[in-house]
């Protein structure tokens, strides 16, 4: 069990470094619309149709398709004042603690977001202006945070099976 779920966090690393190089991919195709719209604006009185619709769909990308990757690499704050005063097994127990809520918090905001994406897709809602379908936007936000419930599972998971981190 134990290689199982390290394997599958290595898996699950390599999926999600990948989402992280699409968000970033996705901040530069945003640069090249706002900067291709600012220059056609100023210098050709002419914009790119939509182009605040485009960032702000790539926003949702930019924003959410890299938690996941955020999670495994801890590259969230953490805040120590607490638990640095706390005993090892006190400090295995509140990380347990700590990866249940995320998990649970996490897998109830992909369920929510699923249900709506399958809304979304039901009736093929259109947002105003460009005429664009909302679920793809919406699909990304179930793919981002299922990978980030995916991720607090096997944090869970490896915590229980090998023991405290460092």
């Amino acid at each position: 069990m134990r290689n199982f779920v390290l394997q599958a966090l290595d898996v699950a690393t390599k999926i999600t470094k990948w989402l992280a190089i699409l968000a970033a991919v996705c901040i530069g195709v945003m640069m090249v619309v706002n900067f291709t719209d600012i220059m056609g604006t100023k210098f050709f009185l002419r914009s790119v149709p939509g182009a605040l619709d485009i960032s702000e769909e790539l926003m949702v990308l930019v924003t959410l398709l890299p938690l996941a990757f955020i999670a495994l690499e801890r590259g969230h704050i953490r805040i120590t004042l607490l638990t640095e005063h706390m005993t090892s097994a006190a400090r295995f127990v509140l990380q347990i603690i700590q990866y249940v809520i995320a998990t649970l918090i996490s897998a109830f905001i992909t369920w929510r977001v699923f249900v709506g994406f399958q809304g979304t897709v039901e009736v093929m809602d259109l947002k105003e202006g460009l005429n664009l379908p909302i679920w793809p936007a919406n699909l990304a936000i179930v793919i981002a945070f299922g990978f980030l419930t995916l991720v607090w599972a096997l944090l869970l998971a490896k915590t229980v099976l090998v023991g405290q981190e460092r």
